[in-house]
């Protein structure tokens, strides 16, 4: 049976090659990949108070929950591979409409933008360089194998497959070194959440620049897959008694470490694929422990313990089921609390997604989640102290491509959602459960 892979989904499409003189390293010339998420909430209104939000936390997810109307992402990399054996890239990576109307509230989003001309006007996040660096590899003067870049990018990112959150990545700008499966580098970025985000100036006023160093080791084969080693050593430069304070009684962390192990196989022992991962991140490394960038904004005493499995099971050469578990827990002993709750949080996530292929071009999927929130007492958050969130989603889903990663796809979708938690508000008019339905596109190239 044909394995699927995430990774094989986004198939390069080379747009102009060149000549090679010598064994090509990489793609020669020009290549274009892209992404497109297009999501349309039939009947939601995207006014501040209104929207569902993203439901960042990990309380429920599928197409109902995705943060942005229009997500578009467009890479263009130039590769040359040279006479001596040497090889060059150049990556930029643009993207628009991954954006929130303020930086601050990470389940902020954007709006239907109609043709007048302004539609930027009052948010953030439009067209924007992500990723733009430059990496050489096999210079003469190194041994073979190794690479040297310099720029701005996402280093070793991985995301869960439905919850679509990020747990590990590097993203901001910087310099590193790799050789074959081992790297060091070390990139720096700013706290976005200082901004404000209409106008673009500082909240505050200052400029607390942070800096990870990345050491990683990547595909030790044992026990019948691949482990992966991250070590991750941030601090945070201009903290002083003047900017120090947090909103929560804590102090910035101006130093922290984080680590990860991961393990990839087959699924648990079946046919497929599966990753399964634990962080450990401290002080500034707090969230998720290696995933490092502009939100990294954490209190001195933070601590986390991160836990992730996903995959996707080919049961049989019709039906795949693609899994994710998540296990979070951040705390601080030295305050007591955790963004306002007592004692911390502590989130668990399950989500189930069956897909069945009925022919080339059409399947049937569904997204099932449950999820978990613990809270240090009653009524943080203005919410249960332990609250339990559900959803279901079913879809078809009309493609090109029918297996569980195939794309393009339009997918027309109904969800129910529901919280243990009369008084969660999904919305402002829908409290305690919704049922809510749309269409979604999606590409990658």
């Amino acid at each position: 049976m044909k394995k699927i892979s995430v990774i094989a989904a986004a198939v390069a499409a080379s747009l102009a090659a060149g000549s090679a003189f010598a064994e090509d390293k990489v793609n020669q010339g020009w290549q274009v990949n892209g992404y497109g998420h297009l999501l349309y909430n039939v009947g939601e209104s995207l006014a501040v108070n209104e929207t569902w939000k993203h439901r960042d936390g990990y309380r429920a997810a599928g197409a109902a929950f995705s943060a942005n109307p229009n997500q578009i992402e467009f890479t263009v990399t130039r590769g040359d591979n040279y006479e001596n054996g040497s090889w060059s890239k150049y990556v930029l990576k643009t993207e628009y409409g991954n954006n929130e109307d303020n930086p601050s509230f990470s389940n902020s989003r954007g709006f239907y933008t109609s043709s007048s001309g302004g539609e930027g006007f009052g948010e953030s996040g439009q067209l924007e360089f992500k990723e733009a660096y430059v990496e050489l590899g096999d210079l003469p003067y190194f041994a073979e194998g190794t690479s040297i870049w310099a720029g701005k990018r996402y280093l070793n990112r991985q995301a869960g497959i439905i919850t679509k959150e990020f747990w590990k990545q590097s993203s901001g700008v910087g310099a590193g070194i790799q050789y074959n499966n081992m790297g060091l580098a070390v990139i720096s970025a700013d706290p976005g959440v200082s901004y404000d985000g209409k106008t673009g100036e500082l909240n505050d006023g200052d400029s607390t620049t942070m800096t990870s160093v990345d050491a990683y080791v990547y595909g030790i084969e044992a026990l019948g897959g691949r482990f992966d080693f991250d070590l991750k050593v941030m601090t945070r430069s201009n903290i002083d008694d003047g900017n120090k304070a947090t909103w929560n009684g804590g102090v910035k962390a101006d130093s922290g470490v984080g680590a990860a192990i991961t393990y990839s196989r087959d699924y648990y022992g079946f046919d497929g694929w599966s990753l399964t991962a634990i962080t450990y991140g401290k002080d500034l490394a707090a969230i998720k422990g290696v995933n490092f960038g502009q939100w990294s904004n954490m209190t001195d005493g933070d601590e986390s313990i991160f836990v992730t499995s996903y995959g996707v099971a080919n049961v049989t050469e019709r039906l795949q089921i693609g899994t994710e578990l998540v296990y979070w827990d951040i705390s601080n002993d030295n305050i007591n609390d955790v963004w306002g709750s007592k004692d911390g949080v502590s989130r668990f996530f399950f989500g189930i997604t069956p897909s069945y292929k009925i022919n080339n071009n059409f399947r049937m999927e569904a997204v099932l989640t449950y999820a978990r929130e613990m809270l240090g007492e009653e009524g943080t958050w203005g919410q249960d102290k332990n609250t339990n969130f559900y959803s279901a989603t079913i879809a078809p889903v009309f493609t090109v491509n029918a297996d569980y990663f195939g794309r393009p796809q339009i997918k027309p979708y109904i969800t129910y959602m529901k919280s243990s938690d009369d008084n969660y508000a999904w919305q402002n008019d829908s409290l305690g459960d919704d049922t809510r339905f749309g269409v979604e596109a999606e590409i990658w190239f």
